[in-house]
């Protein structure tokens, strides 16, 4: 926000953390810091500097924004030019602030996936936000490489409906309102007891002394330092529970390590995958670690090219990271039979592309058709899990239609409901960002929280 008064909100807000001993996460858009500059405000950045600090666009409301111009452009393309347009925000973060951003968070509305493999290229190992078209477990999770928290609401996997996400916006510092907060984090809190897991919180400074969003009317002044006594005493009324810790986004890795990066995987593990992925392909949970289909697709087709190649299936194998295709299958059938040697061959083709490009392929080739990865993946599985109950080879392997049950979480109607918003276009669809967070999907697991020692 521009409004000179906002800049004495973050400070306030960033001391009243300090002040209780909690480290929050900062995201600084980039024509904000610059603005700090511009207004000799070291002050807020110092103050502000205690804090974890994330990146949250470069100019946020302008226009086009983030969603508007990567809507029609596919994977690379997007990619390309979201670092094009942000990249300059990130480098005055970093100037201003002294570090990396430890975080990323789309300013409202504007998620988008082709931003995840310049996350990892930025080394931004986070993604913070309350919205997304991807949720899962309303949890954190893992996707794109990147460990995010967006979209904590909906249904669990066990099926249970909660809510792990609340604001402390406009409504801070008006009668009432403080007891209504507690009220929603309790209920937070209790759905979580016996599990543990996330709750997050956000606020955004400028509420503290603005009317509303798109306005440059002020509170009055008693109504804005109630609101900084309701921050306060509610972050205190949180921190009094004994079994609450804050945290922010810089500890989101030591809490959710990825137990399968460059882990070796047992016999007994990658017969529990291939039996997974036998009738639908989907992220595979092992005790304390997950495979998304991407990696349980790479580790498969090494799997069979090792028994191609030596007539044994190996002991183990090593999970290497792996990224979903960039574009969508197309001119696929629906359904092949070929000869062993061919689904060898084909095999074969497909573990050399993955390990030369890190991503699957949009298509497989094979006896010059082309086969969806979801439909080559399960044909695969069904193939190891015969070979490891010690059956010959097929002399024919069945490739049919499989179920992509990762595109599950991928929600359209919060992609929608986000489109409606005021900060878009009147009219704005995007339903080519859609279809590829379907396709980034093949990078989706569940981020599973490291047991207290």
């Amino acid at each position: 926000c521009s409004v000179p008064q906002s800049d004495d909100a973050a400070k306030r807000l960033a001391l009243i953390l300090e002040r209780n001993g909690v480290r929050g996460t900062m995201k600084i858009v980039g024509q904000k810091a610059r603005i700090l500059e511009q207004r000799i405000r070291y002050d807020v950045i110092d103050a502000l500097k205690h804090h974890d600090i994330g990146f949250h666009s470069n100019w946020h409301g302008l226009r086009p924004q983030v969603a508007e111009y990567l809507a029609p452009l596919g994977w690379e393309e997007g990619a390309a030019e979201f670092a094009r347009r942000e990249y300059p925000g990130v480098l005055d973060v970093r100037r201003l602030f002294g570090v990396n951003p430890v975080t990323y968070g789309q300013p409202g509305p504007n998620w988008a996936p082709q931003v995840f493999p310049v996350l990892r290229q930025w080394g931004i190992p986070t993604y913070v936000s309350g919205f997304g078209y991807v949720g899962l477990d309303c949890q954190p999770f893992w996707y794109g490489g990147v460990l995010c928290t967006s979209h904590m609401y909906g249904n669990r996997l066990n099926g249970q409906a909660q809510n792990h996400f609340m604001g402390l916006n406009f409504e801070l510092g008006k009668p009432g309102e403080l007891e209504k907060h507690k009220e929603v984090f309790s209920r937070s809190h209790v759905q979580l007891s016996g599990t543990s897991g996330l709750i997050s919180i956000i606020n955004h400074p400028c509420t503290l002394v603005l009317e509303d969003w798109f306005t440059t009317y002020l509170k009055p002044r008693d109504l804005t330092e109630a609101g900084y006594q309701h921050f306060e005493e509610f972050v205190r009324w949180v921190l009094s529970h004994d079994n609450v810790r804050p945290i922010c986004a810089s500890d989101l890795p030591n809490l959710y390590p990825d137990r399968a990066f460059n882990r070796h995987f047992s016999r007994e593990e990658i017969k529990r995958v291939v039996a997974g992925l036998r009738e639908e392909v989907s992220f595979q949970r092992l005790d304390d670690c997950a495979l998304s289909a991407a990696e349980a697709f790479s580790m498969l087709t090494r799997c069979l090219r090792a028994f191609c190649e030596s007539g044994q299936l190996p002991d183990g194998m090593i999970c290497i990271p792996t990224y979903n295709p960039t574009s969508q299958p197309c001119s696929v059938v629906s359904e092949v039979a070929v000869s062993w040697e061919e689904f060898c061959r084909a095999n074969a083709e497909v573990a050399d592309y993955i390990n030369w490009k890190r991503k699957l392929p949009a298509c497989v080739r094979i006896e010059g058709a082309s086969v969806a990865p979801a439909d080559f993946l399960a044909a695969l599985a069904r193939v190891l899990a015969s070979l490891y109950d010690g059956k010959a080879p097929p002399e024919q392997v069945q490739i049919v239609p499989t179920s992509r049950c990762f595109e599950h979480y991928v929600d359209e109607e919060a992609a929608h409901s986000g489109w409606n918003s005021v900060m878009m276009l009147p009219g704005f669809t995007a339903p080519g960002l859609v279809e590829l967070a379907k396709l980034g999907a093949w990078t989706l697991k569940p981020a599973i929280l490291q047991a207290r020692g």
